[in-house]
C-alpha cells in the first residue's frame, strides 16, 4: 500500500470517528430547559432536612436555567410537613413561595392519623409518596436524596 493511501484512509477513518463521536459526556440535554428534581424524604432527623432545604436553596440559587423542584414526604419524613411538628416551618414556606412543591404521602397520612389540615399551608398530597417518587424519575426528574 502506498503511503498516500494509507495516509488517505487514516484521515478518513479518523474523520469519521470524530463525526460520530458525541459532544460531551452525558446525555443531550436542552441547555435552555429549567433543571428538574425530585428530592426525597423519608427520614425524621430535623438536622438532616435542614441540610436538605439548604440544598435545595442553592439548587434554586446556581441553577442556570432555573429548576422545578418537588420535595417528597413520606414515612417518617412527613413531620417536615406537619404544622405542629416541623421545625423548619417558615424554610418550607420560603421554598414554597420561591415554587417548590412540597407533597406528603396520603398512605402515611392515614397510617399516623394526619389530617389535610394538620399540613403546612400550600402542602399537596400524593397516594403514595414512594410511588411519585419512582413516576418523577421516569418523567426525567433527577432523584435527590440528601
Amino acid at each position: 500500500m502506498s503511503y498516500r493511501l494509507a495516509l488517505t484512509l487514516a484521515v478518513f477513518g479518523f474523520s469519521s470517528i470524530v463525526a460520530a463521536a458525541p459532544d460531551d459526556d452525558g446525555p443531550r440535554r436542552d441547555a435552555t430547559k429549567a433543571l428538574q428534581a425530585v428530592v426525597h424524604i423519608n427520614f425524621a432527623d430535623a438536622e438532616r432536612q435542614e441540610f436538605g432545604l439548604k440544598n435545595i436553596e442553592n439548587i434554586l440559587k446556581n441553577a442556570e436555567t432555573g429548576a422545578e423542584i418537588e420535595v417528597v414526604c413520606h414515612g417518617m419524613g412527613i413531620g417536615l410537613l406537619v404544622s405542629s411538628k416541623t421545625k423548619h416551618g417558615e424554610a418550607v414556606k420560603k421554598l414554597m413561595d420561591g415554587g417548590v412543591r412540597f407533597v406528603a404521602c396520603e398512605n402515611t397520612m392515614k397510617k399516623q392519623s394526619i389530617k389535610k389540615d394538620d399540613l403546612l399551608h400550600g402542602t399537596g398530597t400524593v397516594p403514595s409518596g414512594a410511588l411519585e417518587v419512582v413516576r418523577k424519575q421516569r418523567e426525567g426528574y433527577a432523584y435527590f436524596k440528601p
